[in-house]
């Protein structure tokens, strides 16, 4: 797999060499580990923050997140975008895989095997979609239809913090909540008569969360506003010279502590399960990499095709879904031509999310697209 791996990523380099696509900025390695090493912990908040979003455990989105994004690294053309489990897939993964129910059906573990071998469809799909020129027609799509479309996502991923942001047993106490409201009856009907209508239900929760706070739990919901203003605001105050992701490294660090030195009440991402000392892989037989990496069967044997109905219903879904991914990595790169003057390829960026994706599936994680990270 991995020399396999290595001459697609050759091939991709050549086909970027031979249009005069993508020149890329001259290798620097301090301002590169520099750059890599807070991106890696600003990331934390968003990596615990969207395996909730996902419906699995939070410590999923640390332990997963390395993998993935060292493929697209290799893959990828864009000297710039990041990669991972975004608000857009993990919505969607969680929607299209009816999370919840199989959570409470199943439990967390099957779940998350169940998402993993989705990453794997959608990455399949991703490849092909790339290989018969989709690329190049999603880049027909109006902008004001991706616009539209992040915000859709923007308010899903609003909808998704605010349980544990303002409530100190998340989710559940604000669906049993919403339940005793007068609104109750119009969820409860919603879910019986047009059970598809998942973000309906959400945004009907959000809106009640933020219309009634009497209802928050007191230090939760300080400290999620005070986090999310200084975020915000830190810009305004804070040393010129310190580097951009610095006030959420620190909120991050701040909040942590708080948590630990304190009886909080509100939510915790909880203690991260020991790996087995032989899990993980060796690179070049010098580093040994702790991240344990699923078995093909694993996941080929992950009931995906049951909770679609049908082989044709999951190759149908995880091709949209496979679309649909790549509109925010056509208005991330989009938005770097226009501003950056870097081009950027269509077939290829396809081709670097299928691979990234495949990466994440062998590793648990739901499926990864470009981030603005």
């Amino acid at each position: 797999f991995f020399y396999l791996f290595t001459a697609t990523c050759a091939l991709l380099d050549c086909l970027d060499v031979a249009t005069g696509i993508m020149g890329r900025p001259d290798f620097n390695p301090i301002r590169d580990v520099i750059s890599g090493i807070i991106m890696a912990a600003t990331s934390v908040p968003q990596l615990v923050a969207y395996a909730e979003t996902t419906g699995y455990a939070s410590w999923r989105g640390l332990a997963t997140a390395g993998p993935s994004l060292f493929a697209w690294g290799l893959s990828t053309g864009s000297p710039f975008m990041s990669c991972g489990v975004t608000s857009i897939t993990a919505l969607m993964a969680k929607t299209d895989l009816d999370g919840d129910a199989y959570v409470a059906e199943k439990g967390e573990a099957e779940y998350a095997r169940l998402v993993a071998s989705y990453s794997l469809y959608v990455g399949l799909a991703s490849i092909l979609l790339g290989l018969v020129g989709f690329g190049k027609l999603a880049q027909s799509v109006p902008k004001n239809v991706r616009s539209g479309f992040k915000w859709g996502c923007a308010v899903g991923v609003v909808a998704s913090a605010v349980p544990n942001g303002f409530f100190a047993g998340g989710g559940k106490e604000l669906k049993a909540a919403v339940a005793e409201s007068v609104v109750g009856g119009l969820v409860k009907a919603a879910k019986t008569d047009f059970p598809a209508a998942t973000g309906f239900c959400n945004v009907v929760n959000l809106i009640y969360a933020v219309v009634n706070p009497l209802a928050w739990s007191v230090i939760p919901a300080a400290l999620f506003l005070l986090s999310t203003v200084f975020v915000m605001q830190a810009g305004k105050f804070m040393p010129s010279f310190l580097p951009p992701g610095t006030e959420v490294i620190l909120c991050c660090a701040v909040a942590t502590l708080y948590s630990m030195k304190t009886d909080y009440p509100g939510g915790v991402v909880g203690e991260i399960p020991s790996l087995d000392a032989d899990a993980g892989f060796d690179i070049f037989g010098i580093i040994k990499v702790p991240v344990q990496i699923l078995d093909y069967k694993y996941l080929m044997d992950a009931p995906i095709v049951e909770q679609f109905g049908s082989l044709a219903a999951l190759v149908l879904s995880a091709s949209l879904f496979a679309a649909v991914n790549f509109l925010s990595i056509m208005g991330i790169a989009s938005g770097f031509e226009a501003e950056n003057g870097i081009a950027w390829s269509a077939p290829r960026e396809l081709i670097a999310q299928g691979i990234a994706c495949i990466a994440a599936a062998f590793t648990g994680s739901a499926p990864v697209s470009g981030s603005m990270s």
